[in-house]
């Protein structure tokens, strides 16, 4: 055997120069190959399947809005609806008494005062408390003072006219009460309930 045809043999597992060349040349030619294809396909994949969600998600919010907002509208019509049912009955006495006048002043008087019981009433069953506080000390939470005069038969910081009566939903404040609170008279010294009139401790 020459050394040629030495040269040519080759030994199992060896891979010769210009098959090695042509294989260099395939994967620089494609780089990745077939690997970087399925990586954009699974992309795209999750891309429609994120896409697919966030559209389901958006239509059922959507469905949620108007579901609660059609829920509120029955609540607001059904306050709505138990409020003035309540009112209505002493309304209809009030266009009664307008359409036929009693002759008589005291008979007018006493229909006028039956109306203003039925709407008391009336509050009443809605949860609304009306409010005098004549008499009362000075309270600016349920009260509003819209003046203050000297008043010797009352002590000073206490409601002594009310112009306008409040009205309390529970805890909640629907309108203060309009007052005049009494104030010490000049020169008068303002009373403490552990002293004297003047003042004094008691000796």
């Amino acid at each position: 055997m020459t050394d040629e045809q030495h040269a040519d043999e080759q030994r199992p597992g060896e891979v010769s120069a210009e098959r090695a060349d042509t294989r260099s040349e395939e994967m620089i030619e494609k780089p990745g190959g077939d690997s970087a294809e399925a990586d954009g396909d699974a992309v795209t994949e999750r891309f429609a399947a994120l896409n697919d969600r966030y559209l389901r998600l958006a239509a059922e919010f959507d469905n949620y809005r108007k579901r609660r907002a059609d829920r509120d509208q029955t609540v607001r019509r059904e306050a709505l609806r138990s409020t003035l049912g309540a009112l209505l009955p002493a309304l209809d006495d009030l266009h009664r008494a307008v359409e036929h006048p009693a002759a008589d002043a005291e008979d007018y008087r006493s229909g006028v005062r039956a109306v203003v019981d039925k709407l008391d009433r009336a509050l009443e069953s809605l949860g609304v408390r009306r409010m005098n506080p004549r008499g009362e000390p000075f309270d600016p939470e349920l009260h509003e003072c819209l003046a203050a005069k000297p008043d010797a038969g009352a002590a000073p910081d206490t409601v002594i006219e009310v112009f306008a009566d409040g009205y309390r939903l529970g805890d909640f404040v629907l309108r203060p009460a309009q007052v005049v609170v009494a104030v010490a008279a000049a020169g008068v010294e303002k009373r403490n309930p552990e002293t004297d009139q003047t003042g004094n401790a008691d000796k």
